[in-house]
């Protein structure tokens, strides 16, 4: 199935798409192979030449502009195991329709290429569109690409008044957070007065996102055997109660603060007959705003500080346990992956009501719960409006599971609006200019 009213999302776009999604580009930090990311974001650049575009940048950052203390550790950590090989296996593609432009002319639409893991192969059936990166985040940047070079076709006078980018980046997926590819691309100058996240939001504006940090308790103590299950230190045990404890103490003060508190992954063995001494436990904690960061950070702190007395007084007596009670402050380690990171949140009237001619209605996503964190939390400042919009959902189109998909009639409907957007917003510029 194809766009069934002609428009600029055809059967050449589905192909182009089709071809995207096959490259199993799946995060480094989500298991993939780093190169599979230049190997996609080539497929990306020679569909966008083939159509027009003109190619801005292909590259990454140099290693330096990763070793702040805010770029997530596992980041930071790959680049310094091998700084030119992995950033040259994920660089950022960005093209262009229109004469070079000063940001104040531009609009840009952002996607990334990056997925979560593992992959899923493309397929289509009954005009369904099936496999990773249907939804997050491929699917939306194609369709995006082909209503940008249909608004250029349509309108001629469009490429002498405007440019318009499209940046397709890496490091989106896996907590690097845009550090290496939005944040780069923010930071060397490629902003807009427009500029458009393509992450599936039901088709509404989002102009405010959370950010995240993550909190990581590790146990480096003693393993033992079934047959002397009291010789080591029970890190099972161990984060198992941190895990409830945390919940039960930390979880209420994030909800009443308007964050959110996920207990994420516990790792220590898989075998019965063993004690594990080693393990390690995760956490994300989404905030609206630096105060609730703050807070968050210091009442977990404290919490931990805490946890040590309450498990001592849980297990007293308990031969099984007592050796990590005896041990607690020198097994139980407690680190930040990330944390310090910035919020979203910007209004912008004029940009607000062209979005919303062209189709695309602005939804408050801080009332209700439903902004999400994703790598736009980079991209405001002075004189640009951001803006996080794309079709499907999250939460409706299976995004991050086996069963992820996506209408083709969506994403043709998504490329007609963004063929309207683009020629409006066109129009806003030439309009501004005439005035002056």
């Amino acid at each position: 199935m194809t766009d069934p009213t002609g428009g600029p999302f055809g059967p050449s776009e589905t192909e182009w798409l089709l071809d995207l999604m096959a490259v199993p580009s799946v995060s480094p930090f989500e298991g993939g192979k780093a190169e599979l990311t230049r190997d996609a974001q080539r497929v990306f650049l020679d569909g966008a030449l083939a159509r027009g575009f003109t190619e801005v940048l292909h590259a990454g950052p140099p290693a330096a502009f990763l070793t702040g203390a805010d770029v997530p550790a596992p980041v930071r950590a790959a680049v310094l195991a091998d700084p030119e090989g992995f950033l040259a296996a994920q660089p950022s593609a960005v093209v262009r329709m229109g004469r070079p432009a000063a940001p104040e002319h531009r609009l840009i639409v952002n996607f990334h290429v990056d997925t979560v893991g593992p992959h899923i192969d493309p397929r289509i059936a009954d005009g369904v569109l099936y496999g990773r990166g249907a939804v997050d985040d491929k699917g939306p940047g194609i369709a995006a690409a082909a209503g940008i070079a249909a608004a250029f076709a349509a309108e001629p006078w469009l490429a002498g008044t405007i440019e318009a980018q499209l940046a397709s980046v890496p490091g989106e997926e896996g907590g690097a957070m845009g550090t290496y590819g939005t944040r780069w691309l923010v930071d060397s100058g490629l902003t807009g007065r427009l500029m458009l996240f393509a992450e599936p939001t039901g088709g509404r504006v989002m102009d405010a996102c959370t950010a995240a940090m993550t909190p990581r308790i590790r146990v480096a103590g003693s393993d033992s055997t079934d047959d002397h299950p009291a010789g080591g230190h029970n890190a099972t045990v161990a984060l198992g109660f941190l895990a409830d404890f945390l919940v039960r103490r930390l979880g209420p003060r994030a909800q009443e603060l308007g964050a959110k508190l996920c207990v994420a992954g516990l790792r220590t063995g898989d075998a019965h007959n063993r004690v594990y001494g080693t393990g390690e436990l995760l956490m994300n904690i989404a905030y609206q705003d630096r105060r609730q960061a703050v807070l968050l950070e210091r009442e977990l702190e404290d919490l931990l500080r805490q946890a040590r007395a309450e498990f001592a007084a849980a297990h007293a007596g308990s031969a099984l346990t007592e050796r990590l009670v005896a041990d607690w402050d020198e097994v139980i380690r407690f680190d930040w992956l990330k944390r310090g990171l910035p919020v979203l949140d910007n209004r912008d009237q004029k940009m607000e009501a062209l979005l919303g001619a062209a189709g695309f209605p602005r939804h408050d996503g801080l009332a209700d719960g439903s902004a999400f964190t994703c790598d736009a939390i980079w991209a405001g400042g002075p004189g640009r409006y951001v803006a996080v919009c794309g079709p499907g959902g999250l939460d409706t189109h299976g995004a991050h599971t086996p069963g992820e998909f996506l209408e083709l009639a969506e994403l043709a409907r998504y490329a007609r609006q963004i063929k309207d957007l683009v020629v409006r917003f066109g129009t806003h510029i030439a309009t501004q200019e005439a005035e002056r």
